[in-house]
């Protein structure tokens, strides 16, 4: 029996930890994968991000756009969700998969969810249970995806224990860690000289990867915010350091983040609307060579997640990830000049520092995280009835 599963990604950050499971789910002839494109993977202001789905093989069933909504309205968000809700029930209807899987916590994929879930459709939520209670939305829709989920595959134990803390029945939670990690375990991430022509840049020896995010709570103080952000990234490329900079999310309060950004003239500066999986963990991989130096800087979960794996510091700027599970290679500091210049370049030439990063565990799995998706779903057998009826767990 082939078993037909519906995937929905709505975000570049969710396809990078997606497209190793995809590519398990397209490569067995007991899964028919009808995949759902939408989001800023649409948008040319963020990357237009589906030409890395196309470059990655991964067939796409269907693309959903979302109109231009004003980003510079509260309304935004609550608004892109409705209409996503409508668009991605009227292509279950025509689908009508046996399962639906959502990643994380993104507001596109909380429509898509609350689509799937009130259809009736077993619904599979990845990477639920972590924590970032500061201050974004995050936390809120990723623990309502799960609540509205029927089936849990985390990244590690701690979230594991958390949505069994929220009332989740023991057999719907599954720890197979962070399918990241099977790219990085594969090798499977661009080369030196790959990166130089795409950025065309001579890569030096010392090199940040900066992302920047906006918080929703501190949009009225996201202004001061970015242009303290960027005055200590000035002051680190006037030390020839060369730093990459990847435009933010397509979140509320982006485009102001891209205004600043746009702004900046600097010949140790390069700015990329999106890197993609491939190049980004490449720049990662330049830290394992003796004669390169990586520091991740911003407020991106990419930056916690993974990053220990390639024993690379992270500047962890104020308290979007505050509350993830992390390694021993994160440092974080408040949104200062002072605190964010003087870390970064502590990461670079700090002994006690590259003691620590020396000595970092990765946390998120072992690899291998995409196969062993693969072959729960395929021996799954598990009716409809009992996985859409959902008790709470009160111990």
């Amino acid at each position: 029996m082939v078993r037909k599963i519906c995937v929905f990604s709505g975000n570049r950050a969710e396809y990078g930890l997606l497209s190793p499971i995809l590519k398990k789910l397209n490569s067995s002839k007991k899964i028919n994968c009808k995949f759902i494109v939408s989001g800023s993977h649409l948008d040319k202001n963020f990357g237009k991000t589906i030409t890395e789905i196309k470059t990655d093989g991964i067939k796409v069933y269907s693309t959903l756009t979302v109109p231009d909504f004003d980003q510079k309205k509260y309304s935004f968000t609550p608004i892109s969700i409705s209409y996503i809700i409508k668009k991605v029930s009227e292509l279950l209807e025509k689908i009508k998969p046996e399962f639906m899987i959502i990643y994380a916590d993104r507001f596109e994929s909380f429509a898509a969810a609350v689509a799937s879930s009130q259809m009736g459709i077993p619904t599979i939520h990845i990477e639920g249970g972590d924590i970032t209670e500061g201050g974004t939305l995050d936390d809120n829709v990723r623990h309502a995806i799960s609540k509205i989920s029927h089936l849990h595959f985390t990244t590690n134990e701690k979230a594991k224990k958390l949505l069994l803390q929220m009332g989740e029945e023991k057999w719907r939670v599954k720890n197979f860690g962070s399918s990241a990690i099977d790219y990085i375990k594969n090798k499977n991430y661009a080369s030196k000289k790959e990166i130089e022509t795409k950025l065309k840049v001579k890569l030096k020896s010392k090199i940040v990867v900066f992302t920047f995010h906006p918080t929703i709570i501190d949009y009225r103080n996201l202004e001061n915010q970015i242009k303290t952000i960027l005055k200590s990234l000035i002051f680190i490329a006037n030390k020839k350091i060369q730093i990459i900079i990847t435009f933010p999310n397509s979140d509320f309060g982006s485009i102001q983040i891209i205004k600043h950004l746009k702004k900046i003239k600097h010949r140790n500066i390069f700015i990329t609307k999106s890197l993609g999986r491939y190049y980004y963990h490449g720049i990662f991989a330049l830290n394992l060579n003796s004669k390169n130096q990586v520091c991740c800087v911003g407020n991106s979960s990419s930056g916690i997640k993974e990053t220990s794996i390639f024993k690379i510091p992270v500047v962890n700027i104020g308290d979007r990830q505050k509350g993830r599970l992390r390694s021993s290679n994160i440092f974080d500091v408040k949104l200062n000049y002072s605190q964010i210049k003087s870390k970064i370049l502590d990461c670079f030439f700090s002994k006690k520092i590259k003691i620590i990063l020396k000595n970092t565990k990765n946390i998120y799995g072992s690899g291998n995280t995409s196969q062993k998706i693969l072959k729960y779903l395929i021996k799954l057998n598990i009716s409809k009835q009992k996985l859409l009826k959902k008790k709470f767990i009160l111990d």
